[in-house]
């Protein structure tokens, strides 16, 4: 098994490992039931301590894509399916005129960029050494605690410890809430809204309702008094920008207590709000409506942590509990304690400062060079207030929109475009800017307007 990991990369060791693993069976380098080196041999190969490949091993146990019995060799799951290669006719093999994307601008959930390498060494040598896992299903209790002192420290909110669970990133964790409140739901998502999220609904075998959504937010007043649950982005509205007023707030607590829908709330990329401070989660507004709050780790610390978590209400949270006990943690133990130690030690909120300088100066970038080249082109342009890099463009005609497209297609530039934010189509672009790295960012302004970079 021939693997390489670098200490210098952001990414921590273990999440390089089992990476590399997992690519290595997607393609087919590694089949069901094939053995793996041992965690004592492989570290030996890399030059890393047992404990990072033991970590690795772990999240593929979780996964499942590892099996590991007493006294036999660690194996890829002998059950695991994979889906086949996609038949087709047969390769074309001439020149492509449009070469393969090397930078995307479609909508992203962003990241903040990486802790420091060093900083991650210490949080995984110091997780290695601690004592053994609690026997807690919902979460390493010193992880729970210390994402509930984050949101006092970084959201001004009070939260129980024990109402909070460990998931493995936004996507899981809307598995999870959804897993606990039934089948065949009727899911309200914002129309339009950022797309991450809302595909993991159909999936999951609950029926997506779009809700109308204006520059304030979800309109309450035309929202359906069936819905089961609603999932809701009020401090940061995609592709606005803005933040849902007081009043809406308000009114929308009100809507679901009397109807007695769930508010899931996304907190997505709120923290790295810089123009206007974040306001607080829905969940502190009101008691007496259910609210379920999605938070991820790979915003603050990175985008390839497949780690979050869920903060429920106080009569949701057996049952959440309840249902990730049964499903099992995805999060492997020394990750977990790894990710407490940089909440506790600051580094985390460090890191949304550095990236609200970061993003400031994107935002600066970009209105001297985007929005010009956008305009030059007679689009109608929409930066959002609250801050961040992204911006929507609405052309005069669908031949602009696609000269436009067709110029940056041919740097190896990918749009967004509206549709994916809309039920009803929307013939516009989404670019984003805010979660590519300064290479790609600075490639992105390039293309868009050459000569013209930050």
């Amino acid at each position: 098994m021939l693997l390489s990991v670098s200490p210098e990369l952001p990414i921590p060791l273990p999440t390089q490992i089992a990476q590399q693993i997992r690519l290595a069976v997607t393609n087919g380098t590694l089949q069901p039931g094939d053995t793996v080196s041992s965690t004592r041999a492989l570290a030996r190969q890399l030059g890393v301590s047992r404990g990072t490949v033991v970590t690795a091993y772990d999240q593929l146990i979780s996964e499942g894509f590892l099996l590991a019995a007493q006294g036999a060799p660690t194996r890829i799951h002998p059950a695991l399916t994979l889906a086949p290669p996609a038949q087709g006719p047969q390769r074309d093999t001439r020149p492509r005129t449009t070469p393969r994307a090397r930078v995307s601008l479609r909508p992203s959930a962003g990241s903040a960029g990486a802790v420091r390498p060093a900083a991650w060494r210490k949080a995984w040598r110091d997780a290695l050494n601690a004592d053994g896992a609690s026997l807690d299903k919902t979460g390493e209790p010193e992880l729970r605690a210390a994402i509930a002192e984050h949101l006092r420290l970084a959201r001004g909110i009070q939260v129980d410890p024990a109402h909070v669970v460990v998931t493995g990133g936004s996507r899981e964790g809307l598995q999870l809430i959804l897993y606990t409140l039934g089948s065949r739901l009727r899911v309200g998502v914002e129309d339009p809204g950022h797309p991450g999220l809302r595909r993991v609904i159909p999936l999951s075998g609950h029926e997506v309702v779009p809700c109308t959504t204006d520059p304030g937010g979800v309109v309450v007043g035309e929202l359906s008094d069936r819905l089961n649950a609603l999932l809701v982005t009020p401090s940061h509205l995609y592709p606005f920008g803005g933040a849902m007023s007081a009043s809406r707030r308000s009114s929308l607590l009100n809507w679901a207590t009397r109807t007695g829908a769930v508010l899931i709330e996304d907190d997505f990329n709120t923290e790295l709000r810089y123009l206007i401070s974040p306001q607080p989660p829905l969940a502190a507004l009101s008691p007496g409506a259910d609210v379920l709050t999605l938070g991820t780790f790979s915003t603050l610390l990175s985008r390839e942590l497949a780690a979050g978590y869920v903060v429920a209400s106080p009569t949701l949270a057996p049952a959440l509990r309840e249902t990730r006990e049964l499903l099992g943690m995805p999060v492997a133990t020394v990750t977990q304690r790894a990710i407490a130690h940089l909440l506790d030690r600051g580094y985390v909120r460090r890191n949304a400062r550095a990236a609200h300088n970061r993003l400031a100066r994107r935002r600066k970038a970009v209105a001297a060079a985007v929005v010009p080249a956008l305009e030059a082109r007679g689009a109608r342009v929409t930066v959002p207030e609250a801050g961040g890099a992204d911006v929507t463009a609405g052309f005069p005609t669908v031949a602009l929109r696609q000269q436009f497209e067709d110029q940056l297609a041919a740097s190896g530039v990918e749009c967004g475009h509206e549709s994916s934010l809309w039920s009803g189509g929307g013939d516009g672009l989404v670019l984003s800017f805010s979660h590519l790295t300064d290479e790609d960012f600075e490639y992105a302004l390039e293309a868009i307007h050459p000569g013209k970079t930050a």
